[in-house]
């Protein structure tokens, strides 16, 4: 077999997540890396037996890749991914894969044009809970649905926004907990779900950190089917949590710090609810707990989603999440985002034109501001 001539650009942080994951599989070889910091790109060079590139578009020219991962802070996500992709070769692009939709469009397009592959890093579809959670609700198991949440907390310091200056930013991180750490469970969320929203309403703000950008935001949203939900998103929630709830008419699905339950119904919740047999009351559904056997999967995390992107360009097929998948998480956090900037509901597929007009803005004013309210 071939091997994939791979590259990463930005290996400071979780591009070594990327080196690590790429050296373990034989689909590829580690042949170049490029960091503008020099102390880490030639440490990574010599780790992983690569040639060290200051400039990516050197690197660029001068190799002949395969497969580039991007690991820059999010700012550069679009560019890098361009100019990779417009030199012909597969991108695969850390979470989120642009900070506007209108950028997401772009690369997918560039991709398009190019007939290469781009491919966006969420690792939790991987994981067994939310693969078994998809299956469930797409084989109907729990019926038609009525209700979803997704709870997201995490916690972070003040001193965790000075460790790099883009943090904390709306030029150069596009926003904060929804953008940055959030987004992985939005993606899964999204995923499990198998609905395109229809519209949201929703509340940010930032109220413990002292940061342009939001900390916490709450969220009513609305479903094409009808389904009403809700997200909560905070990074000041200790010590931190992360529940998906969807409950249908047969059943409800609870995943909770990576832990997954499902209670099914019985007889329905439309049956139960029109049952009079029991006085004026009626009688709920008795309930009983579904046992779980989770496959466990071949690989995890970074490995997974290098391993799926490899074997995709291998048999030219999609990889799990592919541009087009990824852009689906950035455009519901522009749509929070713009719903609690304006004040009113926001309607999917959302006004690119609009949020790029809210997004500079912000970035212009460089804290939340409120337009209509």
């Amino acid at each position: 077999m071939r091997k994939l001539k791979y590259a990463v650009i930005g290996v400071g942080g979780v591009g070594k997540s990327h080196l690590n994951a790429a050296m373990d599989l034989e689909e590829y070889e580690i042949v170049a890396v490029a960091d503008v910091n020099e102390e880490f790109g030639k440490m990574a060079a010599e780790q992983y037996k690569a040639k060290w590139y200051k400039d990516y578009n050197k690197m660029l020219e001068k190799e002949e890749l395969d497969v580039v991962s991007i690991c820059t802070p999010h700012f550069l996500h679009s560019k890098m991914s361009i100019d990779t992709l417009n030199a012909g070769v597969n991108v695969l692009v850390e979470k989120p894969m642009a900070i506007r939709i209108s950028e997401a469009d772009e690369m997918i397009n560039v991709a398009k044009k190019n007939s290469v592959t781009l491919g966006v890093v969420f690792q939790h579809r991987f994981d067994p809970e939310v693969r078994y959670s998809r299956n469930i609700v797409a084989n109907e198991e729990l019926g038609e649905l009525y209700y979803t949440s997704l709870f997201y907390g995490c916690y972070r310091t003040q001193p965790y926004y000075r460790t790099a200056s883009w943090r904390g930013t709306w030029k150069y991180e596009g926003g904060g907990v929804l953008i940055n750490q959030a987004i992985h469970y939005i993606d899964s969320f999204q995923w499990i779900i198998g609905v395109r929203p229809r519209r949201l309403v929703s509340l940010i703000d930032t109220l413990l950190h002292e940061i342009e950008v939001e900390d916490v935001a709450s969220v009513s949203i609305e479903y094409e089917n009808g389904v009403k939900g809700f997200i909560y998103i905070s990074s000041y929630y200790y010590p931190g949590k992360e529940a998906i709830e969807i409950q249908g008419n047969k059943g409800i699905l609870k995943i909770e710090n990576g832990n997954i339950n499902v209670i099914t119904y019985s007889p329905s919740l439309r049956d139960s609810i029109f049952d009079f047999s029991d006085g004026k009351w009626g009688r709920p559904p008795e309930t009983s707990k579904k046992e779980i056997i989770l496959e466990e999967p071949r690989f995890k995390g970074h490995k997974a989603v290098l391993y799926d992107f490899a074997r995709a360009i291998i048999e030219e097929r999609e990889p799990m999440v592919s541009g087009e998948e990824g852009r689906k998480s950035v455009e519901i956090v522009n749509a929070i985002i713009m719903s609690g900037v304006t004040g009113r509901f926001v309607s999917f597929p959302i006004d690119v034109q609009e949020y790029d007009n809210v997004y500079n803005k912000l970035v212009e004013a460089r804290k939340i501001i409120r337009e209509g309210v």
